[in-house]
């Protein structure tokens, strides 16, 4: 009898010393109470109870020879249980490695009746690997159909078996593959260190050199524009200034006129040539009435008449000339 993955087959052997001799044979199948066929008159040596059988069903089998009418007794099988008889084949194992890991991808084989987990529960892998070319193996068991091997050198030929355990028996052995561990990307902790130191003093230069800046920074603007009051007499020099220079800005240039004077002497006698007269002079005027008169003084060494253009002023004005 032959059970693989759910599967039920009976197979027998012909009887003996009738070997040129073409027999039939009847297989029947007893459940709950009677015997049903199964494989009729049928010239193979088994009958498969694959469809007939259920996966946690109690069964009985049977089987008998058949010759031109004649038929030889039944040969029965205990009472069975296709879960507790049936073999699990090897499942399918699959390697993969990336960053000096090596990744173990495990599938299932398929069942005929349901599926593994859903008939035996909780399974468990059984996974064994080694360095290809030692005998020496390392064995662990996971429940997760992924597993990461762990201690595995970088650039080194590992070789994998997986076998599943469910109830108190074990599968097939899947057949050994075998895989180059990659290159590990780790960074060794003396590096790691020495980037940190280094960052850590480049933050603390420019947190400095911020600082630095920020407070001549300051520093400057409270010289440029300092916060101290300017005394009272100083801000109203100030302020005058400024609204005498706006004004001044501000307003009309104003036009001046101007008058032409004449200031007439008469000639002085010899006796009296080193002497200085004083006396009025009247001057004429040639514009308006708001050209002024003075009283001039006039030397006797002076004898050319002399033009004198003065600033219009409607008050009186005296000229005095030495």
């Amino acid at each position: 009898m032959i059970s693989l993955n759910m599967g039920l087959v009976l197979e027998w052997d012909p009887p003996q010393n009738t070997t040129n001799t073409l027999f039939n044979y009847t297989a029947e199948m007893k459940g709950w109470n009677m015997y049903k066929p199964v494989c009729l008159s049928s010239s193979s040596l088994s009958c498969d109870f694959t469809d007939k059988v259920s996966v946690f069903g109690t069964y009985q089998l049977r089987v008998r020879a058949e010759l031109h009418g004649e038929t030889s007794d039944w040969v029965e099988t205990e009472k069975l249980s296709v879960d507790e008889i049936t073999e699990i084949s090897a499942p399918h194992v699959q390697l993969r490695s990336r960053k000096g890991q090596t990744e173990v991808d495990i599938t299932d084989p398929p069942m005929k009746k349901k599926n593994l987990r859903d008939i035996f529960g909780n399974i468990s892998y059984l996974i064994r690997f080694w360095k290809d070319g030692e005998t020496k193996k390392e064995e662990l068991i996971r429940e997760q159909n992924r597993v990461m091997l762990p201690r595995l050198e970088p650039l080194v030929n590992y070789c994998v078996e997986v076998e599943i355990l469910y109830l108190s028996n074990t599968s097939q052995t899947s057949n050994f593959t075998c895989l180059t561990n990659t290159s590990s990307n780790e960074v060794e902790s003396w590096l790691i260190a020495v980037v940190l130191l280094v960052s850590f003093l480049v933050v603390l230069v420019a947190v400095v050199l911020i600082f630095l800046a920020v407070w001549f920074g300051y520093r400057g603007c409270r010289i440029i524009f300092p916060d101290a009051d300017l005394p009272e007499d100083l801000k109203k020099f100030w302020s005058q200034r400024s609204s005498i220079l706006s004004a001044m800005q501000e307003s009309t240039p104003v036009k001046e006129h101007f008058c032409e004077l004449r200031i007439l002497h008469k000639e002085l006698n010899s006796s009296q040539d080193n002497q200085q007269i004083e006396g009025p002079i009247r001057i004429q005027t040639h514009k308006n009435e708001f050209c002024i008169g003075a009283d001039v003084k006039q030397s006797s060494e002076e004898k050319s008449e002399m033009i004198i253009t003065t600033e219009q002023k409607p008050l009186l004005a005296e000229m005095r000339l030495w």
